[in-house]
């Protein structure tokens, strides 16, 4: 398998997960923020290694804070003791501190515009605090992983610690499905009502479907690369299966928008590469999923919740509305004219229209970071709701709307100078590298993505991103800055 696990980035894992099941076992405050503080210190003596425990986290994060909502500092920690690690290493060299790239420039220049908006629409410092760290916490670890000197090896151990986490998140994903919800998983999700649409998607340990999907397109991804790098022994036949099994519970998902992002980023690659072998592959893998592992687990949840007691009991938790009676309705009714009137008085049209009326009263700068969609305002409110007639919980799912409204137009164009930025940085290397088109092709999906999720808040993703932004940084432009 060409790694062990008495490597030093395995100890430092192993350690982590340890503490981490720890604080599980014995969900007090106090041992919680014990586990917090070693992993802190821990990325202080070994950053490098640390940062690769962060894969097992955030994916995980959702279910860790049910059980012991105290761990919910250890990523934020992980990732800032890292940073002052790097900048303590930089001391004798301070212009590497702040070399960045252009698009790197436009975020940060994007987080001032919207912070200095909020300041003068009258929002709180914590909320302005909470949004900045929505969307900043992950981008530090670009600026961190670029100069941490990263090998071949510590990509391996990246890819082979995807793996390993995507499995543990596919089968309790399974059981969740056969269990009807009522199996491995937090009592309060157990409880929850949801939506009859809803209820046949799988939430996994992520506890959202649709951060499950991309979490497995990706995954799934990196884990075909892992096989690329592999010699041709049994171990290939283990990915093979972990590979179906990740898209039978991708399917499961009926993460609409998902699904249609891989097409584009699955399209992109093939009709620039023309490497039609992959796509013909990438249809067996899912025509396998769909038949050994979609199909069976469907039928199968169908017979357990007609033929026995398993998750027959009353829900008491919160109640989802709306929603369809069938998962296939979950496809059909994705252009269904009632759909389509639903979104525009409720939904995310309705979300669409209510950003431009504002933006048309702030059009320069925005109302600012936590007013409109995002996740401060959903935890905070927000000063404008009231008088533009918003209920307080509302999130945009449009990355896009929610940065034309808080932003304003200058806060487009830096935004649009951080994505085209880095479309621009991958596609100068199509020639150079083979990695750079999968780049191209799955930010270009990404870009999809932002039209119906809060993408660039999404801490999986965002994580996942920057990793990889990085490697290709470090390994593709020869743009490494190593600390010495």
């Amino acid at each position: 398998m060409n790694f062990t696990f008495f490597d030093q980035q395995w100890r430092v894992i192993a350690l982590g997960v340890a503490l981490i099941i720890l604080a599980l076992l014995v969900p007090l405050s106090i041992v919680a923020y014990a586990v917090t503080a070693v992993l802190g210190l821990l990325a202080i003596l070994k950053p490098k290694q640390t940062m690769f425990f962060l894969l097992f986290y955030f994916p995980l994060r959702s279910f860790l804070i049910e059980i012991n909502p105290s761990l919910k500092l250890v990523g934020d920690l992980i990732i800032v003791a890292a940073f002052l690690r790097v900048l303590w290493d930089s001391r004798k060299n301070p212009k590497s501190i702040v070399q960045f790239e252009k698009f790197e420039w436009a975020f940060l220049a994007f987080l001032v515009v919207g912070s200095v908006s909020a300041l003068l629409t009258g929002v709180s410092i914590g909320a302005i605090i909470f949004q900045l760290r929505a969307f900043a916490i992950t981008f530090i670890i670009l600026y961190v992983v670029k100069r941490l000197g990263i090998t071949k090896q510590d990509i391996k151990t990246f890819l082979w610690t995807t793996f390993i986490v995507a499995m543990i998140l596919v089968v309790q994903g399974l059981v969740e499905k056969l269990s009807m919800r009522s199996a491995w998983m937090p009592e309060l999700w157990v409880n929850r009502s949801l939506s009859p649409n809803n209820r046949s998607r799988i939430y996994g340990l992520i506890n959202n479907p649709n951060v499950l999907a991309v979490f497995l397109t990706i995954s799934a991804i990196l884990t075909i690369y892992l096989k690329m790098l592999l010699p041709k022994t049994k171990i290939q036949w283990l990915l093979n299966v972990g590979l179906v099994l990740m898209s039978g519970v991708w399917i499961l998902t009926y993460s609409r928008g998902t699904w249609i992002a891989f097409g584009i980023g699955l399209a992109i690659y093939v009709l620039y590469t023309r490497n039609w072998k992959f796509l013909i592959k990438t249809g067996v893998v899912l025509a396998l999923s769909f038949v050994l592992v979609t199909i069976p687990t469907t039928f199968s949840a169908k017979w357990i919740n007609e033929n026995t007691n398993i998750g027959d009991f009353p829900r008491t938790g919160p109640v989802e509305p709306g929603g369809f009676e069938v998962e296939k309705d979950r496809i059909t009714s994705t252009f269904n004219p009632s759909t389509f009137e639903k979104s525009k008085t409720t939904g995310r049209l309705f979300i669409v229209y209510k950003g431009f009326e504002i933006y048309k009263d702030h059009p320069i700068i925005g109302t600012g970071f936590a007013t409109f969609g995002d996740s401060a305002s959903k935890s905070y409110s927000s000063p404008i709701y009231k008088e533009y007639g918003i209920s307080y919980d509302i999130y945009a799912d449009n990355q896009y709307i929610q940065i034309i409204t808080q932003t304003g137009a200058i806060g487009v164009i830096l935004f649009a100078v951080f994505l085209l930025g880095m479309l621009v940085l991958f596609w100068k290397y199509r020639k150079a590298s083979p990695y750079a088109i999968p780049m191209v092709a799955g930010l270009i999906a990404i870009f999809w993505c932002g039209l119906i999720y809060n993408i660039w808040e999404d801490k999986t993703f965002t994580m996942y991103f920057y990793f990889l932004t990085a490697a290709f940084i470090v390994f593709v432009t020869k743009k490494e800055r190593t600390i010495e």
